[in-house]
């Protein structure tokens, strides 16, 4: 009972971690690239920031599902931070190219970032589980919190552009230098992130809960052979 309750303990502060650490890192991301070109120096230092986010966010992952039982691949974790953050600077093209204030374009955005996500999220299952990273592309489970995150950044982003308007109470809220519209934002994508971590961190450690007693069965059974 106490190793569950200290399991359950360690994979909620993992689940708040790593929701925190992608929070903060999209949150700088997009606040150093607001104003500037996708293409311009201060972009790509904002995108090399956000790929540290990512690669620690990875980290932190693969600490909470696995803890000490397989070696962290930090080539693997620092190519997925890579390919994500490549998501997301093609995802904020694509909506500046439509328009912030096109709901629908936005929204199209958003179904190709949900859709982009599934592969990236199922080959991180892949490497928390052990299996070779390529083992598959899809997955009915990453679907859903791919989806899932896609909205939440979704949200989050018509709200901090203005595009869809914070009630005027909020104004009146102090939030240590900070827009009523970022932090709400901010709070619309940090509920979406932590249903999503959680559901993701949730399965890949069923699965390898799954593995360990397969592997001690196995065990067991050629001692008592011997």
């Amino acid at each position: 009972m106490i190793r569950n309750a200290v399991s359950t303990l360690v994979r909620s502060l993992g689940v708040v971690g790593v929701t925190a650490v992608e929070v903060a890192a999209l949150s700088v991301w997009l606040g150093l690239v607001s104003d500037v070109s996708l293409l311009s120096a201060a972009s790509a230092v904002a995108a090399t920031a956000l790929a540290a986010g990512l690669f620690v966010e990875g980290l932190l992952t693969h600490l909470t599902v696995n803890g000490r039982l397989r070696p962290i691949p930090p080539a693997t974790l620092a190519g997925l931070a890579l390919a994500e953050t490549l998501l997301w600077v093609g995802w904020l093209a694509v909506v500046r190219w439509v328009g912030v204030g096109d709901l629908l374009g936005v929204a199209v955005a958003g179904l190709a970032l949900a859709a982009a996500l599934v592969p990236q999220h199922t080959v991180l299952d892949n490497v928390l589980r052990g299996r070779d990273p390529r083992s598959s592309l899809v997955e009915r489970a990453t679907i859903g919190y791919s989806v899932l995150e896609a909205a939440g950044a979704t949200g989050w982003l018509l709200v901090v552009a203005g595009t869809v308007a914070v009630p005027s109470w909020l104004f009146s809220v102090p939030v240590a230098g900070f827009s009523p519209r970022a932090v709400v934002g901010a709070a619309l994508l940090a509920g979406a992130l932590l249903v999503e971590h959680l559901l993701e961190i949730r399965l890949a450690m069923r699965a390898v809960r799954r593995s360990s007693r397969v592997t001690w069965r196995s065990a067991s059974s050629i001692d008592v052979e011997r």
